[in-house]
């Protein structure tokens, strides 16, 4: 159990990166497409939805998250769930790395979704739910030791709360997919 919550917490600046990039178009914030509207034969290069506002709002909320854990850490509780020692790493870097990782692999996936002809918001399972994950564990894995076990937990984990996140987003009216 205290692996699971360790994940869990370990993925808050992924979690809250692509959350945030995704509210940046509900608040009309940059929208401008971080593609230009651009095309790559038929196709948008990334699409519409991947915007300069999501990008910056989603790397500086991994940073402000990062930074709270950093916080955190001076407490008991979170530092023994902490699969980062804060003491040992530098939290601003850290914090790019998370927002970068998580906006970066979202973005990746929107490019790989054109190429294969889906439209922006169609499914593809799998990719929708570990695109930002992925991004996040590679570039965290830079600072940070990830073992096997975190890394499937982490990939378990996302897999079972992104769909009930976007169910929620989805009766919310933030999403207009539930998936």
């Amino acid at each position: 159990m205290n692996l699971i919550f360790a994940s869990f917490y370990f993925l808050l600046p992924a979690y809250f990166s692509n959350i945030a990039a995704s509210l940046a178009g509900k608040l009309k914030f940059l929208p401008q497409p971080l593609d230009f509207s651009r095309k790559l034969g038929n196709n948008f290069i990334l699409g519409q939805g991947k915007t300069w506002g999501g990008t910056i709002l989603g790397i500086l909320t991994g940073i402000f998250i990062v930074a709270l854990q950093e916080l955190l850490f001076s407490f008991d509780y979170f530092k023994n769930i902490s699969v980062i020692n804060y003491q040992e790493v530098n939290w601003l870097f850290l914090g790019i790395l998370a927002g970068v990782g998580s906006v970066g692999g979202d973005i990746v996936a929107s490019f790989i979704k054109r190429r294969i002809n889906l439209k922006s918001g169609a499914m593809a399972p799998f990719l929708d739910q570990w695109d930002y994950i992925i991004g996040y564990l590679l570039l965290i894995s830079i600072m940070a030791e990830l073992t096997p076990r975190l890394i499937i937990t982490s990939l378990i984990l996302t897999i079972i709360l992104h769909p009930l996140a976007n169910i929620l987003s989805y009766h919310l009216k933030i999403k207009k997919v539930w998936w």
